[in-house]
């Protein structure tokens, strides 16, 4: 249960990302405000990322004091970050935005000695957040209530959740070969983590090292908190702050799965992508 302080900060919190989303939603609906342009990292960018990242960035040290690192900071910033700041992904599934899916979010995370010890995801479709502290639980807002989550154990025929509807032919292979039989659905996002938490799907796995830190940083902790986790490549677990901040493959999963059934999914990750990286 969250006391006085964190329901008002996590409540300061959900009205940034209301404003936020607000000024994301001014530019959804009139794709000629866009102005579509490729980083150097070869995803694309919007007015509206830049917009909600300095609405972001200006408005998260009112609430707590500390720096703010965002997707769109110069890259220079992430190189050496302090040990008590927000991480943040102003529009976190642009490529989502650009198609008019509505399957985007605003992930904003605090990052404590290289760990999330806050995570919250807003979805300006809906106007749904979700949010969680170190040790305090995970929990939904869904514009009428407040409501606790946990993730679910996996059924005999688990939902694996993926970014796009196509698999690869590596991931066919890996999911057919750990999971068998299985349901698949799909989700942009950071919202797949949501999911997970919610009890919808359970297991994400990402084989390729295409996302990064502050894609991940607040679904992490708010699996942690639902009683699922997230494990990158070796079974390990995350560290942010260090120097790259491309993360390595991972799997996020839901309740029930134990240290040996995550091991053996690893082990068979890494023989999956061997060839990959010869």
């Amino acid at each position: 249960m969250l006391n006085a302080d964190e329901q008002r900060l996590i409540a300061e919190i959900a009205a940034l990302a209301a404003q936020t989303g607000a000024a994301i939603l001014s530019y959804y609906d009139h794709p000629d405000s866009y102005h579509v342009r490729v980083k150097d990292n070869h995803t694309p960018l919007t007015e509206a990322d830049l917009a909600a990242h300095d609405m972001l960035v200006r408005g998260l040290p009112h609430l707590m004091d500390l720096p703010c690192l965002s997707e769109e900071s110069d890259a220079r910033v992430h190189q050496h970050p302090p040990d008590d700041y927000w991480l943040i992904d102003p529009i976190d599934g642009t490529r989502e935005f650009i198609e008019r899916s509505g399957q985007f979010c605003i992930a904003i995370a605090r990052i404590q000695h290289g760990k999330p010890s806050l995570g919250f995801i807003y979805a300006p479709i809906g106007g749904a957040y979700w949010y969680a502290l170190h040790d305090k639980g995970a929990y939904k807002y869904d514009g009428t209530e407040h409501a606790r989550l946990h993730c679910r154990h996996a059924p005999s025929l688990p939902t694996i959740i993926t970014a796009r509807a196509r698999l690869s032919r590596i991931m066919r292979d890996y999911l057919d070969a750990n999971f068998g039989h299985y349901h698949h659905i799909c989700c942009g996002s950071a919202l797949k983590f949501c999911a997970i938490a919610e009890g919808h799907a359970d297991i994400y796995p990402k084989l390729s090292p295409t996302t990064s830190q502050w894609d991940t940083a607040a679904g992490d902790i708010l699996l942690r908190e639902a009683g699922g986790g997230l494990r990158y490549y070796g079974n390990l677990p995350g560290s942010y702050g260090a120097r790259s901040t491309i993360n390595p493959p991972f799997l996020a999963y839901g309740a029930g799965f134990g240290e040996e059934a995550l091991q053996a999914y690893f082990v068979a990750m890494q023989r999956a992508l061997e060839p990959e990286q010869r």
